[in-house]
């Protein structure tokens, strides 16, 4: 349950950070410049002839014929730029010939005509994903998962899958494998997947096709690995992890996978010489600091954890884990000034994870500061119920002929 309780304490935060970001309304593109020259008429199209291309667009995307199809949708959201369903297609169909760019800027039209559409939302973020601007992919497809993708299931899994990857890259490792469990427990095992949950074991900032040729195999094996922890297939897991260990022993993160492994099962012991055994590899590795303390605090040596969780707070002063650690150690102690100390700072680095509110209600309340320890006590809840509400959304959604969302 630590490890478990950790890599949703990290998962909240990046994600509540990344919805925070995201959410920010898109502006409307700004109106054409009026014409000087000799007046024109300006009347709409007639009806019937606006409906005619309309018609003439449905017939060539339904029959495939995409670029056809792209040049009348332009025209048509030219005529009607407030037509939600055409900058939706329009974005569909260019998706599906690999020109992510239009289809982005079309997503953004849909946007700011739908902008509580999670769908829309997650081609938007799908799209800058593959033009590699990842900062507003991971915003705006945390932003569809916060909205929900209105059950399109295929669109969900995808969103889904590259939030993971952008977890990845940016050393959330935790959080990445938290969101990739998700298949595990779905039994939906692929190649991708394999090799986004080994690169999140390993803690590989990378992309599969980043890769160094002698990686993969070792990537995709530990990937299996953890996708049989993830099916519950508990045995069978951990006796895959331990071969490995012992034919990649040595190597960076390998121990520190075995270790979290056996946290999964309760074997809490193993664990902590399998952490051991990264920190005599790397002294420096903080994860490994982290979740030795967190473990020492199961098996109640606390004195214990807290060497580790100190050292940790003076490689990484900023990263809020290593305070929340020793402000439970504290607590635990019953050193309640240096327990709050921490928690409060821990708090201020993430001000949007519930545990820390959790644990510094109960710092407060065993100060007797009651009001505060209310107010700790309130922000978990309001954060925690944010949390719950999050939702679950790894295949490419069918762009072509799909159906915009209502």
């Amino acid at each position: 349950m630590r490890i478990q309780a950790h890599t949703l304490i990290l998962s909240a935060v990046i994600m509540a950070a990344a919805e925070s970001a995201a959410s920010a309304p898109l502006q409307a593109p700004p109106a054409p410049p009026k014409k000087t020259a000799r007046p024109v008429r300006t009347a709409a199209p007639a009806a019937e002839d606006w409906e005619r291309l309309k018609a003439q667009a449905d017939a060539a995307r339904e029959t495939d014929q995409i670029p056809e199809a792209v040049g009348l949708y332009r025209k048509l959201v030219k005529l009607k730029p407030k037509w939600p369903e055409g900058w939706w297609y329009l974005g569909a169909l260019q998706y599906e010939r690999d020109q992510y760019a239009g289809a982005a800027e079309a997503f953004r039209k849909y946007l700011v005509l739908e902008p509580e559409n999670g769908q829309g939302w997650g081609m938007l973020g799908l799209c800058e994903f593959r033009v590699k601007d990842y900062v507003r992919s991971l915003q705006h497809l945390t932003k569809a998962r916060s909205l929900g993708l209105g059950g399109n299931e295929e669109l969900a899994r995808s969103v889904r899958y590259h939030q993971a990857l952008l977890f990845t890259l940016g050393r959330q490792f935790e959080a990445a494998l938290s969101v990739l469990n998700g298949f595990a427990v779905e039994h939906r095992e692929s190649s991708p997947v394999l090799e986004a949950m080994g690169m999140a074991a390993l803690r590989m900032p990378n992309l599969a096709e980043d890769l160094k040729p002698g990686d993969r195999e070792a990537v995709r094996k530990f990937g299996k690995a953890q996708f049989l922890a993830g099916e519950r297939r508990d045995d069978e897991a951990i006796e895959m992890f331990l071969k490995l260990e012992a034919e990649y022993r040595g190597r960076p993160n390998v121990a520190y996978a075995v270790a979290t492994a056996m946290l999964l099962r309760g074997d809490h012991e193993n664990a902590l010489r399998y952490f051991k055994q990264e920190l005599e590899r790397d002294p420096r590795h903080v994860p490994a600091m982290i979740q030795y303390s967190l473990e020492a605090i199961a098996l109640e040596r606390f004195e214990e954890g807290l060497v580790h969780a100190r050292k940790a707070a003076e490689l990484e002063p900023d990263n809020f884990a290593v305070h929340y650690v020793q402000g439970r150690i504290y607590l635990y102690l019953g050193d309640l000034p240096s327990s709050i100390a921490s928690l409060e700072r821990a708090a201020a680095l993430a001000p949007e994870s519930a545990p820390v509110f959790y644990t510094l209600s109960q710092a407060y309340r065993r100060a007797n500061r009651p009001a505060d320890a209310e107010k700790a006590l309130a922000e978990f809840r309001r954060l925690d119920a944010l949390e719950k509400r999050r939702v679950t959304g790894v295949p490419l959604p069918e762009a072509r002929g799909s159906v915009p969302p209502k």
